[in-house]
C-alpha cells in the first residue's frame, strides 16, 4: 500500500468530519452514512475501493454501493452539502489522484516475470539433476 497517500487520506477524512461537525464512531447513522458515502465519491480517484473502504472501517462493497447511488442521493440538500464539503478538503489538501491503470505496462511486466519464472525453473531443474548425480557419488 502506498502509506504516504493513505496517511494523507486519513487527515482528509478527519478534517472532513471535524468541518461537517460529526465524529466517525462507527454508527450507521444516516447523516455518518451519507458522508461516508460523499466522502467516498469526493475521494475515489485518490484511491481503490480497499484502501478507502480501510479508510472509513467500511469494507469495498460499502464503498461500491456509495459511488452507485451518488447520483440519487445527489437531489438531498444535506448530502450535497457534504459532497461540497469533501471536495474542497480534497482541493485545500491537493490530494494525488492516482494514476490511470496503463494495461500495456501491467502485460509487459507479467510477459517479463513469466520469462524469469522460466529460466528460474531451467536453473532449478538443473540444480536438482546436478545433485542427483553428486548423491550417487
Amino acid at each position: 500500500m502506498r502509506t504516504w497517500e493513505l496517511q494523507k487520506l486519513k487527515q482528509a477524512k478527519n478534517q472532513y468530519f471535524t468541518r461537517c461537525g460529526f465524529e466517525d464512531d462507527g454508527r450507521r447513522t444516516r447523516e455518518l452514512a451519507l458522508m461516508r458515502g460523499a466522502f467516498t465519491c469526493a475521494f475515489r480517484s485518490a484511491g481503490t475501493l480497499m484502501e478507502l473502504g480501510k479508510i472509513l472501517t467500511r469494507d469495498h462493497s460499502s464503498i461500491v454501493h456509495s459511488i452507485k447511488v451518488h447520483e440519487s442521493r445527489l437531489m438531498y440538500r444535506d448530502y450535497r452539502h457534504f459532497y461540497k464539503v469533501a471536495c474542497q478538503v480534497r482541493d485545500e489538501l491537493d490530494i494525488d489522484v492516482m494514476e490511470k491503470v496503463d494495461l500495456k505496462s501491467y502485460e509487459n511486466e507479467i510477459t517479463r516475470l513469466n520469462d524469469m519464472v522460466s529460466e528460474l525453473v531451467k536453473y532449478k531443474e538443473l540444480y536438482l539433476t546436478l545433485k542427483k548425480t553428486f548423491d550417487e557419488f
